[in-house]
C-alpha cells in the first residue's frame, strides 16, 4: 500500500508537469492571439534558382525555398524541446507544375522537410524542353505543409495528456523557368588527310555555336575499319589514363583545334570514311556554394568524323615506275624504227618498178 506522503509526492510532480505544459500552451495561445495571426504562420518564398533548361536534352535546377516567417518561440525565449512555433513549416512537399506543354517535367513531388522562421532548403527538379525556343517559360512550385495551430490538454488530474492540433497548409508559387541553347558543339572542318598504310595527323576544328560555354571539352575518338588505331592508342600507347592537357574550354561562339591520330589500313578505299567519335565536357566549373549547384553537370555527344582517305602513295609510285619503262620501251622502238628508214633510202624500195631494157654492146 502507498502511504499518504508517496501520494501527496506523486500529485505535487504530476502537478508541476501540468504547469509547465499549460504554462507552454497558454505562452502559445498568447503567442497567436495577442499579435497579428500572419505573424505566427510560415511564410515560404522562393530565395533563388540556380540552373536552367537547355534545348539538347533534360537538365536538372536547383530551387532555394526560405521561410522568412518571424518565430514566435524565439521571441518569447520558450523551451526549445517542445517546438511549439507556430510559424514553422513541417513536412513540406514541393511539386513543380509546368504551364506550357514545351516544358516537360520529369522529376516527381521533392520533400524539404521542416523550415523555422529565417531557415533555407533546396529541392532539386529536372525537366526537358521539348521544342522549345529560347525564352521564358511559365512554370509554378506548388507547396504542400502543416503548421501547429493550438495546444490543448485532457482532464485528468494526475496525468494529463497534451495535444498537438496541426493544421494543413497549400500554396503555389510563380517559378519562370529559363530555356537556354546551351553549348552547341559543331565539327565545321578537317585539316589533313589519312594515308593507307599510315599513322597521320589530323586536325579535327571544334566550334561552339551556341549560347554558353563548354568547360573541359575533350575529343575522343573509337577505332572502326578502315581505321586500326585511334586518338590515344597513339599518342598514349604506355600510359592508360588521358592526356587532359588536352582538354579545351569554348566559350560561346568560339572554336579550337584538336590534333587527332589515325593508322590506317593498307588497302583502304580512297574517299572518305567515318570515324566515331564523343564529345565530352562540363556545363560551366563545379562548387559548393549555392550559386554554383548543379552548373557542373557534365555532358557526352556521339558524332561521325568524315575524314579524307588518300589513295595509297606506294601503289601510285609503283604506277609511275611502270608507266616510265613503258614509255622508255616505246621511245626505243620508235627510234629503231626510224633509223631503219633512213637506212632504206627513206624507207622507198625499187619493187613494183619497170627497169628499161639494156642493150647488149657486141663487139
Amino acid at each position: 500500500m502507498k502511504g499518504p506522503g508517496n501520494v501527496s509526492i506523486s500529485r505535487i510532480i504530476s502537478a508541476v508537469i501540468l504547469f509547465f505544459f499549460l504554462l507552454a500552451a497558454v505562452s502559445f495561445s498568447y503567442s497567436v492571439s495577442a499579435e497579428d495571426e500572419e505573424d505566427g504562420r510560415p511564410d515560404l518564398d522562393i530565395s533563388s534558382v540556380n540552373g536552367r533548361l537547355d534545348t539538347n536534352g533534360p537538365s536538372t535546377f536547383y530551387v532555394l525555398l526560405h521561410n522568412n516567417a518571424t518565430g514566435q518561440a524565439t521571441e518569447r525565449q520558450e523551451p526549445q524541446e517542445l517546438d511549439l512555433d507556430p510559424a514553422r513549416a513541417r513536412g513540406i512537399t514541393a511539386e513543380l507544375v509546368s504551364d506550357d506543354e514545351k516544358v516537360r517535367v520529369l522529376s516527381g513531388p521533392q520533400m524539404a522537410g521542416s523550415l523555422g522562421p529565417g531557415e533555407n532548403a533546396t529541392v532539386e527538379f529536372m525537366a526537358l524542353a521539348e521544342g522549345a525556343e529560347v525564352g521564358i517559360y511559365p512554370a509554378r512550385l506548388r507547396l504542400s505543409y502543416s503548421r501547429l495551430e493550438r495546444v490543448s490538454t485532457s482532464s485528468e488530474d494526475i496525468a494529463p495528456d497534451i495535444i498537438f492540433v496541426y493544421g494543413d497548409l497549400s500554396e503555389e508559387l510563380p517559378l519562370p523557368v529559363k530555356v537556354v541553347l546551351g553549348p552547341k558543339i559543331m565539327i565545321p572542318e578537317i585539316k589533313g588527310a589519312a594515308r593507307p598504310g599510315e599513322a597521320t595527323e589530323l586536325e579535327v576544328v571544334v566550334a561552339n555555336e551556341g549560347d554558353e560555354a563548354a568547360i573541359d571539352l575533350r575529343l575522343e575518338a573509337r577505332v572502326n575499319p578502315p581505321f586500326l588505331r585511334a586518338g590515344d592508342e597513339l599518342g598514349n600507347e604506355s600510359d592508360e589514363k588521358p592526356n587532359y592537357e588536352d582538354l579545351k574550354d569554348l566559350e560561346a561562339g568560339s572554336a579550337a583545334s584538336f590534333d587527332l591520330m589515325v593508322l590506317t589500313e593498307g588497302n583502304a578505299t580512297p574517299g572518305y570514311s567515318p570515324l566515331p567519335c564523343s564529345i565530352s565536357y562540363r556545363i560551366s566549373p563545379p562548387g559548393q556554394d549555392m550559386d554554383q549547384i548543379g552548373k557542373g553537370s557534365e555532358r557526352r555527344e556521339d558524332i561521325a568524323l568524315l575524314v579524307m582517305v588518300e589513295e595509297d602513295s606506294h601503289l601510285g609510285a609503283w604506277m609511275l615506275f611502270f608507266a616510265g619503262i613503258l614509255i622508255i620501251l616505246i621511245l626505243a622502238a620508235a627510234y629503231i624504227y626510224f633509223k631503219n628508214f633512213k637506212r632504206n633510202g627513206s624507207g622507198r624500195s625499187g619493187f613494183g618498178k619497170k627497169r628499161k631494157p639494156s642493150k647488149i654492146l657486141l663487139g
